[in-house]
């Protein structure tokens, strides 16, 4: 009878129980040997768990020190994050002690490319103004659309063409927009043409785009990519959408810009302090669509990450194939 294989499940005490739940569930049917923990547990109760443990499944990954992760480097084959960013976790902790580290390869892009488009779309109908009014009986003296617009025709500027902006290109393209994009790896001619992307600097995708959309990894060199000047060169009536993370904006510098009419709108999923705080001057602008992060949060989303991210454990402990997804 094969061995089972031991898997230590970590969680924040945040997450719902009913998400918790999925994860189990999905662990059994695996028939994986699990032991669960949170990140509030005593260091050296840490320790043993991943001393324990054959492969870890953050969800979702936190920074775990150093002295934790080196108990488990002689058992330790994998560990697994849900997520598709990385920068929480202690990326350099886990090469230092040769422990392999996979993200979930872009599952969730689906649910993050729709919920940018669904901000996109916010933003130029002016969603939750309009939702207010309804609601209250408020009609009088609205704009009668005169400050709305659609999406046929406009430019959309895609920052990072990889699944996600790939995804949202697809989804825009049915709406009659012009896509450009940069990414520091060109796309294939090909799927150019499939998408009618046309490849272009960021400069110019700043400059020509009514709606710029950014879908980026955070790291040393996209903090801050669209940085004031950025903003600066952006058309008088263009919006912005960020699902990705926030420190890739500089969000006063935004701020600044939508409060002097330099940009039109914004659409963010992601904020520079999370959870949000009351009468954010940022999340109040009515120019402004929020959302709490929650763009790859759907059930489709969890019951695709948990079973690719299982299944990314199981063929990397039995030697099937290697780590599908590497950091």
């Amino acid at each position: 009878m094969p061995k089972k294989i031991k898997l230590l499940y970590v969680y924040e005490e945040r997450i719902p129980i009913p998400l918790r739940n999925l994860v189990e569930k999905q662990i059994k049917n695996h028939n994986f040997l699990y032991k669960k923990m949170t990140y509030k547990l005593s260091n050296s109760k840490q320790k043993k768990l991943f001393g324990w443990a054959d492969a870890v499944f953050f969800a979702p990954g936190r920074f775990i020190e150093d002295d934790v992760i080196k108990q488990g480097k002689n058992n330790l084959k994998i560990f697994q994050l849900w997520s598709s960013g990385f920068e929480k976790f202690n990326v350099k902790g886990a090469k230092k002690f040769n422990v392999p580290l996979a993200n979930n390869g872009s599952q969730n892009s689906i649910a993050v490319a729709e919920m940018a488009v669904l901000l996109m779309m916010a933003v130029n109908r002016k969603l939750p103004h309009f939702y207010e009014r309804t609601i209250t009986g408020n009609w009088k003296n609205n704009s009668h659309g005169f400050d709305l617009y659609e999406m046929h025709g406009k430019t959309l500027g895609i920052i990072g063409f990889g699944n996600i902006g790939k995804k949202v290109a697809k989804i825009c393209n049915s709406f009659g927009m012009k896509i450009l994009y940069y990414d520091k790896v060109r796309a294939t001619r090909k799927l150019e043409k499939e998408l009618d992307a046309k490849f272009v600097s960021k400069n110019i995708i700043i400059k020509k785009s009514d709606i710029l959309s950014i879908h980026l990894h955070l790291n040393n060199k996209t903090k801050k990519i669209i940085d004031k000047k950025s903003i600066q060169k952006m058309k008088k009536n263009s919006i912005l959408i960020n699902v990705s993370r926030s420190q890739l904006v500089d969000n006063k510098a935004l701020l600044e810009a939508l409060k002097h009419n330099k940009i039109r709108g914004a659409g963010l999923d992601v904020h520079d302090k999370e959870p949000t705080v009351k009468n954010d001057e940022l999340n109040n602008h009515p120019g402004v669509v929020v959302t709490p992060h929650i763009s790859g949060s759907t059930y489709d989303t969890y019951s695709r990450v948990i079973k690719s991210c299982l299944e990314n454990i199981e063929n990397t402990i039995k030697n099937r194939k290697n780590i599908k997804w590497e950091v």
